[in-house]
């Protein structure tokens, strides 16, 4: 009689932990895929790439004296990602995402008197400063920078089961992006150092009295100064690039049809030097590298298996 309870009770358990025990290993025949809302961090000061140091102020009268540090950081695209299983273990899927950051800031305006016809800012010229006035609403302009980020591409990843609904894959995500620039500035050459040129104006002999002195200062004042703030527009610059992300992620899949991933990775890319371009679409062949090097980490919640 003891036995046949010991047999019993051994049935009653198998019954009840098998499927528990089934419940923790991957089904041999591999499937899934799903789609979701992924937003990416990547770990770079975007206001320090090459190039962009031009944003703060590097001189008399380059660089539009911004503060680089208000970009954020880390900067965040946002965009969706999907995935599928293909064959075996293999995976593959696709990202596509958009980020921006905006920093603004008002600047005073300087007067100088290019008394020597060279065209620039040359320590000891005469200059006027205007700082801005809340006041009375002085003329000084809002200098404004824009960074955005598009990034798309293809992934091919090699999933490693772990438990059932917990996998952990190593894959790369390929395609192409663009870097874009919009800042105030005024018209003129498309040359890189130009499109950084904020608050000094050039005065010459505006009045025809054939002399540069005291009186030209007077007469911007008087009559230019009303056109000043309006004859800036914001413009842009963009530029395509490659980009090629090695990763790893972890997926869990804690509902039916939800689950969420998580991937670490490196981006790699680069601008090459001479690709930047106006909004006309006009090369700024004078324009540097620009590297997108750093690292990246994608966070993702989706619905599917």
């Amino acid at each position: 009689m003891g036995s046949m309870n010991r047999m019993l009770i051994l049935i009653v358990t198998i019954h009840v932990f098998a499927p528990a025990q089934d419940d923790l290993y991957m089904p041999e025949s591999f499937y899934g895929g799903g789609v979701g809302f992924s937003r990416m961090f990547l770990f770079t000061k975007v206001g320090q790439l090459e190039g962009f140091e031009l944003l703060g102020s590097v001189g008399d009268t380059a660089g539009l004296g911004l503060d680089t540090e208000e970009f954020t950081s880390p900067f965040v695209i946002n965009g969706g990602e999907g995935f599928s299983n293909v064959t075996g273990r293999w995976r593959l899927g696709g990202y596509a995402g958009v980020g921006s950051s905006f920093i603004s800031e008002k600047q005073s305006i300087i007067l100088f008197l290019d008394a020597d016809s060279s065209g620039d800012y040359e320590a000891g010229e005469e200059r006027r400063e205007y700082d801005p006035d809340p006041q009375t609403g002085n003329l000084a302009p809002d200098i404004q920078a824009k960074i955005m980020i598009l990034m798309s591409g293809a992934t091919v990843e090699y999933v490693f089961p772990l438990l059932r609904g917990l996998e952990l894959s190593t894959g790369v995500l390929m395609g192409v992006g663009r870097l874009s620039l919009n800042i105030t500035q005024s018209s003129g050459s498309p040359s890189w150092e130009e499109q950084f040129s904020g608050g000094y104006y050039l005065v010459n002999d505006v009045n025809g009295d054939t002399l540069v002195n005291q009186d030209d200062f007077d007469y911007v004042e008087a009559n230019v100064f009303p056109t000043i703030s309006t004859t800036r527009s914001m413009t842009s610059r963009t530029a395509t690039f490659f980009n090629v992300q090695p990763y790893l992620a972890v997926k869990l899949q804690f509902l039916d049809r939800m689950g969420i991933r998580l991937s670490v990775g490196f981006n790699l890319a680069q601008v090459g030097q001479g690709t930047w371009k106006t909004d006309d679409r006009k090369p700024i062949s004078d324009s540097p590298a620009t590297n997108l090097n750093s690292l990246a980490v994608r966070t993702m919640i989706y619905f599917g298996l």
